[in-house]
């Protein structure tokens, strides 16, 4: 039968023990039922497309970390052979 609900959302655990042909109450819950649950299905989907974007936005992040060109652009070059500290003087 029909799980029955309290306040719109929050099942009980209780069900409808009429038949089905017989409750004009519960009429086409099985599609209601369906509905929500493909509707989470979409919920679900959506958030795990959502943590392989981030995942793939990390993983582009760290493989650009350590990469040559970025080691050769960042480079600090001493300019002045008779400096030997590159600090600034803070």
């Amino acid at each position: 039968g029909c799980p029955l609900v309290r306040d719109v959302f929050e099942l009980t655990g209780d069900f409808c023990r009429v038949p089905k042909r017989k409750c004009h109450r519960h009429y086409c819950w099985e599609k209601l039922r369906r509905a929500e649950v493909d509707l989470e299905r979409v919920r679900v989907w959506y958030k795990l497309d959502e943590l392989f974007e981030q995942e793939r936005n990390v993983r582009a992040a760290m493989t650009n970390r350590a990469g040559l060109l970025a080691l050769m652009l960042h480079q600090t070059i001493q300019h002045d052979p008779l400096t030997t500290d590159l600090r600034s003087a803070r």
